[in-house]
């Protein structure tokens, strides 16, 4: 490419980062990285009633936390600021004003009752999609004046060329057009001296020279508008990508009112999920590598990613998969990091004041290959913690399928409490000589000594979780368990 490829993600402080707007980010930051090119992340806080507090910084925290770094931003700026809307409305203002000079906009007075009552005409009329009716682009200079020397309320409204047809090579979608008559005058200036949308959009993307927009498919319909400024600029406009939708396993668009589906960065994060993991897995949302490799390293990821492999098709979000993703980097992880990551959520929940260094790690070590996210190791850890009282069901039924009588976990008891030093090796050697001792082995063997030692049906390595109960718990449900006879 030839100049320096510039893309942006422009979120409002509207809410909180979700999947949706990760994406959007994510796309438009690997697109730039792979054409050594600039990442830059503005505000648009011009919907000041809807604004939430934190939003912004939350915005900024979790995209940072997932690797997404902006060369220019809010609290990194660089030459072309101010990166918060509301702190460019002069600049909007001098372009509005320009607009006026050429004719290219004019001033509107109609109050919104006055726009509404010819909404619902147009409607009646057959009209279903509504326009403008022109009323103060027909108003003379004297109008005008008049209008202006009685401070009457104004706003200032973009003229759409008759008979324009507005074009554009979108990257996913390929040419899309637009025919001007179908949008009607539209307002690029409120009576509050605030922007709308997609002035404001196209102003800023040409004042920070931005090449490639990379945004969600409902901004389709505001690029013809935003065309129509580049064009009063005399500008090229950037290269428009709109990615396609991103839906639940229903197949239903995503929603942020879904309560069914976790979708905000933040609860993935709350919940132990790495961010390597996540950008790994949103990358996939929507563009798809060469050959059938899907797990890839942020240097891999803008090494390979580029416009020609976004997806036409929608993208399921599927938590599974992500799940998945999440495993295996933490399975990769170095055993000293992986300690330091999952240590904080069983402190949340335990007291670990009274545990060893070694019992601690031993602990943590064991469910490594399964664990899925960080949280998870609180309810794998809890029967290492909260002694177990009875058993459930269904690890009742199975114990009491298993053949012969139990007899010999009496000895296996006693041996037990005859270790003097407490350690795995001992406890293992002792279960290899209770199999040969008794004639057992496998399932018949270590079923009923890991549930009457453990409560459990299932679990990591036997002797690791012997050694992390305890004699004196394992012993207590041994005891237990042989005096109720099951």
């Amino acid at each position: 490419m030839g100049n320096k490829v510039r893309l942006r993600y422009a979120p409002s402080p509207t809410g909180y980062l979700h999947i949706g707007n990760t994406r959007t980010a994510l796309f438009n930051y690997l697109l730039a990285k792979h054409y050594d090119g600039d990442f830059i992340l503005r505000i648009e806080d011009t919907d000041t009633e809807r604004n939430v507090d934190g939003a912004e910084a939350s915005q900024l925290d979790n995209l940072r936390w997932l690797g997404i770094e902006p060369d220019e931003t809010i609290d990194k700026p660089g030459e072309y600021g101010p990166y918060r809307q509301l702190e460019r409305l002069d600049i909007y203002q001098k372009y509005a004003e320009q607009f006026l000079a050429t004719k290219k906009a004019y001033y509107c007075f109609c109050s919104s009752e006055v726009l509404e009552k010819s909404r619902e005409e147009q409607i009646t009329n057959g009209n279903v999609a509504p326009t403008y009716d022109l009323k103060c682009y027909h108003l003379s200079p004297a109008e005008v004046a008049e209008q202006l020397a009685l401070g009457t309320p104004k706003s200032i409204r973009f003229h759409v060329p008759e008979d324009q047809t507005y074009q554009f090579n979108d990257m996913v979608r390929g040419a899309v057009s637009f025919e001007a008559k179908d949008l009607g005058d539209w307002i690029i200036l409120k009576s509050s001296g605030i922007p709308t949308y997609n002035f404001a959009v196209a102003v800023d993307d040409y004042l920070m020279e931005i090449t490639h927009v990379i945004r969600g498919e409902e901004h389709i319909s505001n690029t013809p508008r935003q065309l129509m400024i580049y064009d009063v600029l005399g500008v090229t406009p950037p290269i428009f990508g709109h990615l396609t939708l991103i839906v639940n396993e229903q197949h239903k668009k995503l929603s942020k009112r879904d309560g069914h589906l976790m979708q905000f960065i933040s609860q993935y994060r709350d919940l132990g999920y790495l961010p390597e993991a996540i950008f790994n897995f949103i990358a996939l949302l929507g563009w798809s590598p060469k050959g059938e490799e899907e797990i890839f390293t942020k240097a891999e990821l803008i090494k390979i990613f580029d416009e020609e492999r976004f997806s036409k098709s929608p993208s399921m979000f599927d938590v599974k998969k992500l799940t998945w993703i999440n495993s295996l980097y933490l399975k990769k992880m170095a055993d000293e990091d992986y300690l330091a990551f999952v240590r904080p959520f069983l402190a949340t929940v335990y007291d670990l004041t009274n545990k060893s260094e070694g019992w601690l790690e031993m602990l943590m070590l064991i469910f490594k290959k399964e664990l899925q996210y960080g949280q998870e190791i609180v309810q794998l850890a809890q029967p290492f913690f909260v002694a177990s009282t009875s058993l459930n069901s269904e690890t009742l039924a199975m114990l009491k399928s298993l053949p012969g009588d139990r007899q010999w976990l009496n000895s296996f008891r006693d041996d037990l409490n005859q270790i003097t030093d407490w350690n795995e090796m001992a406890i293992k050697t002792l279960i290899i000589e209770c199999g040969q001792k008794n004639q057992l082995k496998g399932k018949d063997l270590f079923m009923p000594i890991r549930i009457f030692t453990s409560y459990q049906e299932h679990g990591p390595e036997l002797a690791k979780v012997i050694y992390l109960i305890g004699k004196e718990q394992v012993i207590n449900n041994i005891n237990n368990l042989i005096s109720k006879d099951v």
